[in-house]
């Protein structure tokens, strides 16, 4: 649970969540009743790049105030980032005490945390410029936290008071391109409600999904591309590839000589049973060539995750091309090669309820968000009902220290 809850003054408060990715922005308006631990939607919308294009920083400034340009100044903003607005890292860092049979006080803590996060900065920063695509000077460290403290392999919730000779903490930074960080930062200061930068969208599915004790293989299909990623290990198993449902589209058009809008309309026709004859069999036929081409794709990102151990894993389908005809099928008859899938895989669809199923969350309308960012809303709206970091006064301490890297 994010800690800027408790400073909500009403039941019910307007929330105002962003996801910002490289196909677009996805927003939800919806209100939020913490006590009763209830939801409901209200609006939601999308603003998608042109087919073929990135959506660009300047596209969700853009996008951005026109969205909040008619928001009541009292709503609470949330934001969620892909790469390249945003990127997270997620690393277990330590050091070798000089005193080992001594207690750790305070001032001890205080210089060994802004010691690791120094130099972990330092490490960090030419990696992150490069997968951002920005120069070092241009990189900002947005946010960060600290959790998971140990000694000596051990796991403890404050070091204070403990002896041993290794002291570490898993450290979660966030990065972003500093001019686009710094116009962002401009929009939530014009409103009286909290605002919340969620960080990179693998860090809060690894968040959600690892506290809901969630496993397997999740294929989120977009409109221009596939990402599959494990379930709590996003943001180190997670792989996209330029797969989507507009690949469908293009392929329609191509085999039947019509324009896109027409291949469009052929698809819909297609998904609700309205075609047969000559036309079923031949679409049928050249759709099965291409939905092989995306689980060829699925089971090569699979297969490139680093874990040591995938038995028992099931595989969920997410994302606008669920419904499409034959592609549960598809996926369910492939031939999972062993040295990817240690057994057949139960496949399905992921169903959003299931999150909030499992967090006792009661949701008005969630059914009727149907916009291509969907899970990421979903998965947005559960964290703020996650229980709260217990280290607490180790990120005071880290706070306090950090704007020595800013």
């Amino acid at each position: 649970m994010l800690n800027f809850r408790n400073l909500f003054r009403h039941k019910w408060n307007r929330v105002l969540i962003f996801n910002i990715s490289r196909k677009g922005l996805a927003a939800l308006e919806a209100d939020f009743n913490f006590a009763d631990k209830k939801i409901r939607l209200r609006n939601d919308f999308e603003f998608l790049a042109p087919a073929g294009e990135a959506f660009s920083m300047g596209d969700a400034l853009i996008d951005l105030e026109k969205i909040t340009q008619a928001t009541s100044r009292n709503t609470s903003l949330i934001f969620l980032f892909e790469k390249p607005f945003l990127k997270s890292t997620l690393s277990v860092f330590s050091i070798i005490r000089e005193k080992p049979l001594e207690l750790i006080d305070e001032e001890e803590l205080e210089n060994v945390i802004l010691n690791l996060a120094w130099r972990l900065y330092d490490r960090e920063r030419p990696i992150v410029s490069r997968v951002l695509g920005v120069s070092e000077f241009d990189l900002v460290l947005t946010s960060s936290k600290i959790k998971d403290p140990r000694i000596d392999g051990r796991k403890i919730l404050n070091p204070i008071g403990f002896a041993g000779r290794r002291l570490g903490f898993t450290f979660e930074n966030t990065y972003s391109q500093k001019d686009f960080w710094e116009k962002l930062m401009k929009i939530p200061r014009r409103f009286k409600g909290e605002a919340n930068f969620l960080v990179e969208d693998n860090l809060v599915f690894d968040k959600v999904f690892s506290l809901l004790d969630e496993q397997g293989i999740l294929v989120e299909i977009g409109p221009e591309e596939t990402r599959v990623g494990q379930l709590g290990n996003f943001l180190k198993n997670s792989e996209s590839f330029n797969w989507g449902e507009e690949n469908i589209t293009k392929l329609i058009a191509k085999s039947f000589s019509v324009p896109l809008e027409a291949a469009r309309e052929l698809k819909e026709r297609y998904q609700a049973g309205n075609l047969s004859g000559h036309s079923l069999h031949y679409l049928e036929k050249i759709l099965l060539n291409e939905l092989k081409i995306l689980i060829d794709g699925v089971s090569l990102a699979i297969k490139n995750f680093t874990v040591e151990d995938t038995k028992g894993w099931n595989l969920y389908l997410s994302g606008s091309l669920v419904g499409f005809p034959r592609l549960l099928e598809c996926f369910r008859s492939h031939p999972w090669s062993r040295t990817i899938l240690k057994r057949r895989p139960v496949i399905g669809p992921y169903q959003k309820e299931r999150i909030f199923d499992k967090i006792n969350v009661a949701v008005e309308g969630l059914e009727n968000l149907t916009c291509s960012d969907s899970l990421a809303l979903t998965v947005a709206m559960a964290e703020l009902f996650l229980p709260e970091s217990p280290y607490q006064e180790l990120n005071k301490i880290l706070k306090r220290r950090i704007k020595w890297l800013k």
